[in-house]
C-alpha cells in the first residue's frame, strides 16, 4: 500500500502537476492522521472496556468483604451484649458482697462469658480494599463518589478497630480468669473447669479480691465502649453494601 501511494507521488511529480502533488500529499496526510485517531478510539474503547471489567469485579469482591463484615458486626454486637450483661452480673455480685446471690454455676458461667473478645475482636476484611490503594486500581472505580464513599468506610473501620485495642488494660481478664479457674469453660452447653487444680471456694476467695474486681469493671467498661461502635458498624457495612450492589447493577446495564 505505501509503494502503491509512492507511486502515485512520483508520477505526479514527473507530469510535473506539483498543485495536484500537493493536494494528494494533505489527502494522504489526513488519512494518516485519520487512521492514527481511528486506531486511538479503537485503543481507549477497548481500555475502558477492560477498565469496566476490572471494576466490576473490584466491587464484587468488596461486595463479598462487606457481606462477611455485616456477619461478623451482628455476631460480635450480639457477644458484646451478653458479654456486658454477665460483666453487670458479676460486678452486682462482687459489689454487694452476696456471695449467695448467684449460685455457683450461674456464676461461672457469667465469668465465662465475661471473656468475649477478651483478647482481641474480629477485624473487618479489608484485603480488596487495600490491594486497590497499593496498586494504584481505585482509580478504575469510575465514580469518584463512590471512591470516597468506600475510603471513608474502611477509615472508619481501621480508626475504630485502633480505639478499641488502645482501651484494653494489663493485667487482661481473660489471662487472669484462667489463673483463677483453670480451663474455664462450656462442654456440650454445661459449664466446667479443673476441679482437681482449684476448689470452688478457692475460686470466691480469688474473685473477691479488690484488684479482681477493679479489672472485671475495667471488662465491663470496654463491653459498654465497645458495643456501640459494633452497632454502627453494622449498619455502615450495610448501607455501603447495598450503594456498592447498585453501582454493580448500573455497570450491567
Amino acid at each position: 500500500m505505501i509503494k502503491f501511494f509512492r507511486k502515485i507521488r512520483q508520477n505526479l511529480l514527473l507530469e510535473n502537476k506539483t498543485g495536484e502533488y500537493l493536494k494528494y500529499a494533505v489527502g494522504e496526510i489526513f488519512l494518516v492522521i485519520t487512521g492514527i485517531l481511528i486506531a486511538l478510539s479503537i485503543n481507549n474503547w477497548n481500555t475502558n472496556k477492560l477498565d469496566r471489567i476490572s471494576e466490576a469485579d473490584y466491587l464484587k469482591r468488596l461486595s463479598n468483604d462487606l457481606v462477611s463484615d455485616t456477619l461478623t458486626y451482628n455476631w460480635t454486637y450480639k457477644l458484646i451484649l451478653e458479654k456486658q450483661e454477665a460483666l453487670g452480673n458479676v460486678i452486682a455480685h462482687l459489689t454487694n458482697n452476696e456471695n449467695d446471690s448467684m449460685d455457683s454455676i450461674s456464676l461461672l458461667y457469667n465469668l465465662k462469658q465475661g471473656m468475649n473478645f477478651t483478647f482481641a475482636h474480629p477485624k473487618p476484611v479489608t484485603s480488596t480494599f487495600e490491594e486497590l490503594k497499593n496498586t494504584g486500581n481505585f482509580i478504575k472505580i469510575e465514580n469518584s463518589e463512590m471512591r470516597s464513599i468506600i475510603s471513608k468506610y474502611y477509615f472508619e473501620v481501621e480508626h475504630q478497630y485502633k480505639r478499641i485495642e488502645q482501651k484494653r488494660i494489663s493485667p487482661n481478664y481473660g489471662d487472669e480468669i484462667d489463673k483463677i479457674i483453670p480451663d474455664l469453660g462450656l462442654n456440650n452447653g454445661e459449664i466446667n473447669y479443673r476441679g482437681d487444680l482449684v476448689s470452688y471456694n478457692e475460686i470466691v476467695d480469688n474473685i473477691n479480691n479488690p484488684e479482681f474486681k477493679k479489672l472485671v469493671i475495667s471488662e465491663f467498661n470496654l463491653a459498654v465502649f465497645m458495643q456501640p461502635i459494633q452497632k454502627k458498624g453494622l449498619k455502615e457495612s450495610k448501607i455501603l453494601l447495598s450503594q456498592i450492589k447498585d453501582e454493580l447493577v448500573k455497570l450491567q446495564n
